[in-house]
């Protein structure tokens, strides 16, 4: 239903407004990153500062190795999506289209970990990670990650949508299975890899939980520990921390906008459609 006059719709009006809402936070942590401390704990707020001050830039580079800090994080969540994608899509597809046996038990373990919240496993995990001697090491931070259940789940619902036609045919044509994978499945599958590559990216990048129990060398933060390192016992340097976090927004932004055309196509066509 439109507007008369302007043409825009309910809905797309109601959309406005939310992304207006949306926004807000991240307008707000961009404009006081700029703000001085005095300014910061002033009363009233205000969202514009009165003198543009890169305190907090200068202090995020003076105080902390911010270039190794941000190349730690990047190899964790790069790596760590990489082969959390590879899982993901060839473990979805053997559940999907593989004829094994226990394919169902598997399947069904599989959903079972769904229900299994992270705090559940945290102690056990660490237990493995300091056993497997990966405390204060990047890979302890990668390994544990790189199996995702959800991903697991999404990609095989996603791989049911493959038509069987265009495999029966590849297998009759004397294609292999790596063949059939490599040159019809994941050509096919590129919104499934688009979405699994910029939500794992997130998740890794934004972990702070696994970092703070496998990490405690400031050679290995990433930028979530960083963030932590801010707060001291009597103060937060809070224009530091708003600078950091604005400069770690970066990364996941390029990351989304880079798969964007084929994460929104997943997105509105549901699926694969023929």
């Amino acid at each position: 239903m439109k507007l008369k006059g302007n043409g825009l719709s309910y809905t797309q009006i109601i959309a406005i407004i939310l992304a207006i809402i949306f926004l807000v936070p991240i307008i707000w942590t961009v404009l006081s990153s700029f703000k001085t401390m005095g300014e910061l704990y002033s009363f009233p707020p205000t969202l514009f500062p009165q003198k543009f001050s890169f305190n907090g830039y200068i202090n995020t580079f003076k105080e902390l190795n911010f270039l190794g800090i941000v190349g730690n994080t990047l190899f964790v969540a790069s790596v760590a999506t990489i082969i959390t994608v590879f899982l993901c899509i060839t473990g979805g597809y053997a559940l999907a289209k593989g004829t094994f046996w226990g394919k169902s038990g598997i399947t069904n373990l599989m959903l079972m970990t769904l229900f299994i919240t992270a705090q559940v496993t945290m102690v056990p995990l660490f237990i493995i990670i300091k056993d497997l001697g990966l405390l204060n090491s990047l890979w302890g931070l990668i390994i544990p990650a790189v199996f995702t259940p959800t991903g697991m789940f999404v990609s095989m619902q996603y791989m049911k949508g493959v038509p069987d036609e265009f495999i029966e045919s590849a297998k009759i044509d004397g294609a292999s299975e790596w063949q059939i994978f490599s040159k019809i499945v994941i050509p096919l599958s590129a919104p499934l890899i688009a979405a699994l590559s910029i939500f794992s990216f997130t998740w890794r990048w934004n972990d702070f939980v696994l970092p703070l129990i496998v990490i405690n060398s400031n050679k290995f933060y990433t930028v979530q520990l960083a963030l932590g390192s801010f707060q001291g016992q009597y103060d937060v340097s809070w224009n530091s921390i708003l600078a950091l976090s604005v400069l770690s927004l970066i990364p996941p932004l390029i990351i989304f906008l880079a798969f964007q055309k084929f994460f929104m196509q997943g997105l509105m066509s549901g699926g694969l459609k023929y």
